[in-house]
Formats: C-alpha cells, structure tokens, sequence
C-alpha cells in the first residue's frame, strides 16, 4: 500500500514539474531583438561628445574594448602576401576533468594566414 501511495506521489510530482516546464514563457520574437544592437541613427554617431572627461579618457585609453585585438602581420608571414589576422580555435590535447561542463567555452587565438599556411604572430 505504501509502495502504491509512494508512486503515485512520484507520479503526480513528475506531472506538475512537466507542466511547469512547458508552461514557462517564450519571448516573443519583437522582445528578443532588443537584444541586438540599435540601428545606427543620428545620435548613435554623436560619439562620446556627451560623456564626462573621465569616461572619455577610459574610452581614448581602450578600456571599454572587450577581446583582444589583431595582432600586426607584417613581416610574420616570409615574404607571403597578403598575410592577415584570422582568429582560430584554440586546439588542447590535454583533457580536461571538468568534462562537458564548459561545453560552450571555445577558447580562440590569434594567427597570421596566408594563403592555405599559418604563422604565430
């Protein structure tokens, strides 16, 4: 009896977490785009104009920028042209023990491409 009454309380307890799950709200598809970035506009292209000195600064002194940036390819590529930056995924041979935890993490570096060859930087 106590068997019965303990699946059926699973029972019902997995139905409830079912419905919640497929009853949680979507956003819909006008909400989502405010995510991307604005349209350009006039007073997108105003700058910093508008900003205190020290947010100036810190923007003149690249502190705002997010990533890294391109290396220089000049000279890296013997004599190759046009050698360029490209970024690449970053490929480790060492396992890792986290496993499929940071399944979305692809690490990525910089390399100087050209034609069909790489070159470090």
């Amino acid at each position: 009896m106590i068997g019965g009454r303990l699946f059926c309380f699973l029972l019902a307890m997995q139905i409830v977490s079912l419905v919640s799950a497929v009853r949680k709200p979507f956003l819909p598809a006008q909400e989502q785009t405010l995510q991307s970035p604005p349209p350009d506009n006039i007073e997108s292209k105003k700058g910093i104009e508008g900003t205190s000195e020290t947010m100036k600064e810190a923007y003149d002194g690249g502190v705002s920028k997010i990533g890294s940036s391109p290396p220089s390819c000049e000279h890296k590529c013997y004599g190759c042209v046009p050698c360029e930056a490209i970024q690449v995924p970053s490929t480790s041979t060492r396992r890792s023990h986290l496993g499929i935890q940071y399944a979305n993490y692809e690490p990525e570096s910089w390399k100087c491409k050209c034609g069909l060859s790489f070159y470090s930087p």
